[in-house]
């Protein structure tokens, strides 16, 4: 019995140890996150291909948000475009693919043109040191479209806001939420 009752003590003492030290925890709880998981940036990597016709026949243009959260325009005259922007947070990135008629084509005249295009995106927070943390977005797509060249005027007419809209607002937080281009 008197085994079963040191044990029983010893058990005890060990129990109410382990809660004594468990309670004390670091005062450290209100302190802001440490450096490593702290959010103070974000970035938009961005790749973007079109059809021949897209880039021959009419006049392209990308519309995207800077490192600053200024809309710039790039004249795309190539079929592939891509684009990496790193901002501060709070930031704003996004794409706008702009598609105007080209002068001199006859789009009347035409059988057909494509509209074809890919893209694949994504945005994300980094560190202090760049480590991308969680919580970003990406997303890819592909549109192909053959139009009658009869109707290639009306498609660039009601494509007048943009062809492919991507915009997304990253909070001080680090936190993604998708956006509309006005």
């Amino acid at each position: 019995m008197k085994k079963y009752l040191m044990t029983l003590a010893a058990v005890l003492c060990c129990a109410m140890t382990t809660t004594v030290f468990t309670a004390c925890g670091s005062d450290d709880d209100d302190k802001s996150e440490p450096a490593s998981n702290k959010p103070v940036a974000a970035v938009m990597d961005v790749t973007l291909s079109v059809s021949d016709d897209m880039v021959d026949k009419a006049n392209l243009s990308v519309e995207y948000y800077d490192a600053n959260g200024i809309v710039q325009t790039e004249t795309l005259t190539k079929k592939d475009w891509t684009k990496s922007v790193q901002a501060k947070l709070p930031a704003t990135f996004g794409i706008r693919l702009m598609v105007k008629a080209k002068e001199g084509v006859d789009y009347a005249s035409l059988e057909k043109f494509t509209e074809s295009y890919t893209y694949s995106y994504s945005v994300y927070p980094v560190n202090a040191s760049g480590t991308v943390l969680g919580g970003g977005k990406s997303g890819s797509s592909h549109s192909s479209l053959d139009i009658p060249g009869s109707k290639v005027a009306e498609w660039i007419a009601d494509k007048s806001g943009g062809i492919l809209k991507i915009l997304y607002a990253v909070d001080a937080n680090g936190q993604v939420t998708s956006g509309n281009w006005q």
